[in-house]
């Protein structure tokens, strides 16, 4: 009984420790979640005790939540904000309001399955072995020689030649497609020698379904106002910074990153500035950015926005906009060429995107078929930046430190919601 009251105790008081799965439509709003109170987000699903399932799934998603389920430890519950029905896994709840009803929502979901106002979610998938290993070869460890196999599902090292021809282990691992440190929906199988890989594929299986378009997908077939546009840039940009901080490992200024995409107003310009400034006085660019994914130098990046700006490409769709000429627009460059020069290209087109906002008056732009988003040049009929990053992926990667790898893939912004829709129609 004393057990019980404590637990309904801590239900009350404590931040409830959430994995979430985010799908199509609810990337932005997650940025609000991971500030609010009474929760705590956190990056593995063995650390959580509620699996929060945001936006919409594709079928081929299912498989993949339920292992991510099937690792919390119980008791377990799973609820759903602004999911699809049919579920990916069953909900205990599913709510549809904004980041304080879910929130409202998780905790009681925590307090009910503490106190067994609700039973623990059981497992989903069966407690068998992935593969059969049980006594083959001759260790019983699954595999030939002293190596090879998938023991309990687990593929162990097999020998192959390194990049400086020595025969080192080479373990295969698949990574995401609900991995913190990647777009979500992205899943890379890598062949690592150390935490160097030596072999990337991208897995093409569509994870995440589009959600609603946004302002700059209307702005493809109408025109917008300026001001619209760039402060759905500048919150974009805050929104990416604060995830690229927090993979970094400075977390105070990615709360600070967030909360400031969610309060941005008008021409309110010192507030970014001086983002900007305790990014440069911390560590991070020493750390995790320079020199870091620096592309080859026969990739096309035109259309690519800030990562092809941060080489010193002036390619920016607004110089053909008299709106914006009116405004004195320059495009933000840097030579850099890594990936703290697209950090700092977006950081200061944040800074630019609010000045403009709050200058731009009632001037409109766009509404012929391109339209230069956040990520990059948008067309009627064709593909999103994204799709063009992913496709580089199984190149620019190879060689990288895990580290490393992990910044890259983080520097390009993908959103794999575009690259699930592929050619847009309009």
């Amino acid at each position: 009984m004393e057990l019980g009251i404590r637990l309904a105790h801590l239900a009350k008081t404590g931040d409830v420790p959430v994995f979430a799965v985010v799908g199509g439509g609810y990337r932005s709003a997650m940025h609000q979640l991971r500030i609010a109170e009474g929760i705590q987000v956190v990056t593995s699903p063995r650390h959580a005790a509620v699996l929060l399932l945001a936006g919409v799934l594709t079928d081929d998603a299912t498989e993949t939540v339920s292992h991510v389920h099937d690792q919390m430890a119980g008791p377990r519950v799973t609820v759903g904000w602004g999911h699809s029905d049919p579920p990916a896994v069953p909900l205990a709840m599913n709510v549809a309001g904004d980041v304080a009803e879910v929130v409202a929502t998780i905790r009681q979901a925590f307090q009910d399955v503490l106190t067994g106002a609700i039973a623990p979610a059981p497992p989903l998938l069966p407690n068998v072995d992935a593969v059969e290993w049980r006594g083959v070869g001759p260790y019983g460890h699954g595999g030939t020689g002293m190596t090879g196999g998938t023991p309990y599902g687990r593929p162990l090292p097999l020998r192959a030649p390194a990049r400086d021809n020595l025969e080192l282990d080479q373990l295969p691992v698949t990574v995401g497609p609900w991995f913190a440190g990647f777009p979500s929906g992205l899943a890379l199988r890598v062949s690592l020698q150390g935490d160097v890989a030596q072999v990337v594929e991208v897995n093409t299986t569509s994870f995440v379904s589009a959600g609603r378009g946004g302002v700059f997908e209307r702005a493809l077939r109408e025109p917008m106002l300026i001001r619209d546009l760039e402060m759905a840039r500048a919150r974009h940009h805050l929104e990416w910074m604060a995830d690229t901080l927090l993979i970094s490992g400075v977390d105070r200024l990615a709360v600070k990153a967030a909360r400031l995409a969610a309060t941005i107003e008008l021409g309110d310009v010192e507030p970014v500035k001086k983002l900007i400034t305790s990014v440069r006085r911390s560590l991070l660019r020493h750390m995790t950015l320079r020199g870091v994914g620096v592309l080859p130098s026969d990739i096309d990046l035109a259309g690519l926005g800030p990562v092809a700006r941060a080489t010193g490409m002036s390619d920016d769709r607004r110089t053909a906009e008299d709106g914006y000429d009116d405004l004195g627009f320059r495009p933000v460059t840097r030579d850099d060429g890594d990936a703290w020069g697209r950090f700092m290209v977006r950081a200061e087109e944040a800074v630019q995107a609010v000045d403009l906002a709050g200058r731009a008056g009632n001037r409109i732009a766009f509404g012929n078929g391109e339209v230069e988003a956040p990520d990059g040049l948008y067309r009627v009929g064709e593909s999103r930046p994204s799709g063009r990053f992913v496709s580089m992926l199984e190149t620019i990667l190879v060689g990288a430190e895990w580290g490393d790898l992990v910044a890259t893939i983080q520097s390009l912004d993908i959103d794999m919601e575009s690259v699930s829709v592929g050619k847009p129609v309009v």
